[in-house]
Protein backbone atom coordinates (compact mmCIF):
# COMPACT_ATOMS: atom_id res chain seq x y z
CA UNK A 1 0.00 0.00 0.00
CA UNK A 2 2.97 2.30 0.67
CA UNK A 3 4.94 3.32 3.75
CA UNK A 4 4.04 4.88 7.07
CA UNK A 5 5.42 8.10 8.53
CA UNK A 6 8.58 6.19 9.63
CA UNK A 7 9.17 4.70 6.17
CA UNK A 8 7.98 1.21 7.20
CA UNK A 9 6.03 -0.77 4.60
CA UNK A 10 2.28 -0.81 5.26
CA UNK A 11 0.34 -4.04 4.75
CA UNK A 12 -3.45 -4.23 4.55
CA UNK A 13 -5.21 -7.62 4.53
CA UNK A 14 -8.86 -8.62 4.54
CA UNK A 15 -8.64 -11.41 7.12
CA UNK A 16 -12.36 -11.57 7.82
CA UNK A 17 -13.03 -12.11 4.15
CA UNK A 18 -10.30 -14.76 3.90
CA UNK A 19 -11.61 -16.62 6.95
CA UNK A 20 -15.03 -17.02 5.35
CA UNK A 21 -13.91 -17.59 1.76
CA UNK A 22 -13.03 -21.26 1.94
CA UNK A 23 -9.81 -20.45 0.05
CA UNK A 24 -7.75 -22.21 2.68
CA UNK A 25 -8.81 -25.49 1.05
CA UNK A 26 -7.70 -24.36 -2.44
CA UNK A 27 -4.12 -25.57 -1.93
CA UNK A 28 -2.13 -27.55 0.63
CA UNK A 29 -0.80 -26.07 3.86
CA UNK A 30 2.70 -26.37 2.42
CA UNK A 31 1.70 -24.23 -0.55
CA UNK A 32 0.15 -21.63 1.75
CA UNK A 33 3.41 -21.60 3.73
CA UNK A 34 5.39 -21.05 0.51
CA UNK A 35 3.07 -18.20 -0.53
CA UNK A 36 3.25 -16.58 2.89
CA UNK A 37 7.03 -16.82 3.13
CA UNK A 38 7.29 -15.27 -0.34
CA UNK A 39 4.94 -12.52 0.89
CA UNK A 40 7.28 -11.88 3.85
CA UNK A 41 10.37 -11.86 1.66
CA UNK A 42 8.74 -9.21 -0.54
CA UNK A 43 8.31 -7.08 2.58
CA UNK A 44 12.01 -7.40 3.32
CA UNK A 45 12.71 -6.15 -0.20
CA UNK A 46 10.32 -3.23 0.45
CA UNK A 47 12.12 -2.49 3.73
CA UNK A 48 15.50 -2.41 1.95
CA UNK A 49 14.11 -0.12 -0.77
CA UNK A 50 12.51 2.17 1.80
CA UNK A 51 15.76 2.34 3.79
CA UNK A 52 17.71 3.14 0.63
CA UNK A 53 15.20 5.82 -0.36
CA UNK A 54 14.87 7.43 3.10
CA UNK A 55 18.47 7.02 4.27
CA UNK A 56 17.15 5.55 7.53
CA UNK A 57 17.10 2.03 8.91
CA UNK A 58 13.83 0.23 8.16
CA UNK A 59 13.51 -3.18 9.76
CA UNK A 60 9.80 -3.57 10.46
CA UNK A 61 6.40 -3.40 8.78
CA UNK A 62 3.06 -2.05 9.96
CA UNK A 63 0.17 -4.50 9.59
CA UNK A 64 -3.55 -3.72 9.26
CA UNK A 65 -6.19 -6.46 9.14
CA UNK A 66 -9.84 -5.90 8.30
CA UNK A 67 -11.98 -8.40 10.22
CA UNK A 68 -15.23 -7.58 8.40
CA UNK A 69 -16.92 -10.91 7.65
CA UNK A 70 -15.39 -12.86 10.51
CA UNK A 71 -18.77 -13.43 12.19
CA UNK A 72 -20.22 -15.10 9.08
CA UNK A 73 -17.08 -17.27 8.89
CA UNK A 74 -17.82 -18.45 12.43
CA UNK A 75 -21.46 -19.21 11.61
CA UNK A 76 -20.61 -21.09 8.42
CA UNK A 77 -17.75 -22.81 10.31
CA UNK A 78 -15.19 -22.03 7.59
CA UNK A 79 -13.01 -20.22 10.12
CA UNK A 80 -12.29 -23.54 11.84
CA UNK A 81 -10.53 -24.79 8.69
CA UNK A 82 -8.26 -21.74 8.78
CA UNK A 83 -7.09 -22.13 12.40
CA UNK A 84 -4.52 -24.93 11.75
CA UNK A 85 -3.01 -22.88 8.91
CA UNK A 86 -2.84 -19.77 11.10
CA UNK A 87 -1.09 -21.72 13.85
CA UNK A 88 1.50 -23.02 11.37
CA UNK A 89 2.08 -19.57 9.86
CA UNK A 90 2.43 -17.91 13.27
CA UNK A 91 4.86 -20.59 14.42
CA UNK A 92 7.00 -20.13 11.31
CA UNK A 93 7.00 -16.34 11.57
CA UNK A 94 7.87 -16.40 15.27
CA UNK A 95 10.72 -18.83 14.60
CA UNK A 96 12.22 -17.33 11.45
CA UNK A 97 11.01 -13.71 11.36
CA UNK A 98 10.83 -12.50 14.97
CA UNK A 99 9.91 -8.89 15.60
CA UNK A 100 9.30 -8.07 11.93
CA UNK A 101 6.03 -6.24 12.73
CA UNK A 102 6.04 -2.93 14.58
CA UNK A 103 2.28 -2.31 14.85
CA UNK A 104 -0.69 -4.62 14.36
CA UNK A 105 -4.00 -2.84 13.88
CA UNK A 106 -7.07 -5.09 13.71
CA UNK A 107 -10.23 -3.27 12.70
CA UNK A 108 -13.89 -4.01 12.06
CA UNK A 109 -13.46 -6.47 14.92
CA UNK A 110 -16.83 -7.73 16.22
CA UNK A 111 -17.51 -7.57 19.96
CA UNK A 112 -17.35 -11.34 20.38
CA UNK A 113 -13.88 -11.48 18.82
CA UNK A 114 -12.74 -8.52 20.88
CA UNK A 115 -13.90 -10.21 24.09
CA UNK A 116 -12.15 -13.45 23.11
CA UNK A 117 -8.97 -11.54 22.32
CA UNK A 118 -8.88 -9.97 25.77
CA UNK A 119 -8.80 -13.48 27.26
CA UNK A 120 -6.15 -14.69 24.82
CA UNK A 121 -4.02 -11.57 25.33
CA UNK A 122 -3.05 -12.82 28.80
CA UNK A 123 -1.26 -15.74 27.14
CA UNK A 124 0.62 -13.67 24.56
CA UNK A 125 4.17 -12.50 24.92
CA UNK A 126 3.88 -9.02 26.50
CA UNK A 127 5.98 -7.44 23.73
CA UNK A 128 3.69 -8.90 21.08
CA UNK A 129 0.52 -8.02 22.99
CA UNK A 130 1.65 -4.40 23.29
CA UNK A 131 1.81 -4.11 19.48
CA UNK A 132 -1.82 -5.13 18.91
CA UNK A 133 -4.67 -2.62 18.72
CA UNK A 134 -8.32 -3.59 18.18
CA UNK A 135 -11.04 -1.33 16.78
CA UNK A 136 -14.75 -2.03 16.32
CA UNK A 137 -14.92 0.04 13.15
CA UNK A 138 -12.49 1.66 10.73
CA UNK A 139 -10.05 3.74 12.82
CA UNK A 140 -9.41 6.47 10.26
CA UNK A 141 -7.90 8.80 12.88
CA UNK A 142 -5.46 6.08 13.93
CA UNK A 143 -4.62 5.39 10.30
CA UNK A 144 -3.87 9.11 9.84
CA UNK A 145 -1.51 9.08 12.84
CA UNK A 146 0.51 6.31 11.23
CA UNK A 147 0.38 7.18 7.51
CA UNK A 148 -0.76 9.71 4.95
CA UNK A 149 -4.04 9.61 3.05
CA UNK A 150 -2.08 8.52 -0.02
CA UNK A 151 -1.36 5.18 1.71
CA UNK A 152 -4.79 4.55 3.25
CA UNK A 153 -7.02 2.56 0.86
CA UNK A 154 -10.01 4.45 -0.56
CA UNK A 155 -12.51 2.09 1.08
CA UNK A 156 -11.16 3.17 4.50
CA UNK A 157 -11.26 6.92 3.82
CA UNK A 158 -7.89 7.47 2.13
CA UNK A 159 -6.80 8.14 -1.44
CA UNK A 160 -4.91 4.91 -2.26
CA UNK A 161 -6.68 3.06 -5.05
CA UNK A 162 -4.43 0.00 -4.78
CA UNK A 163 -6.17 -3.32 -5.19
CA UNK A 164 -5.59 -5.77 -2.41
CA UNK A 165 -7.18 -9.19 -2.14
Amino acid sequence: AGTDRHHRPVVFERLGQFFGSGNVSAVTSWHWMDYYLYFLEMHFAQMRESARHSGKEVDRIVYFADFQGVVSSIFNRKIFKVIPLLKALVKSVECHYPEVVDHIVLFNVPRVASAAYHMVRAFLDPVTAAKIELFAGVPYDRFKELMSDDVIPVEYGGRNRIYYP
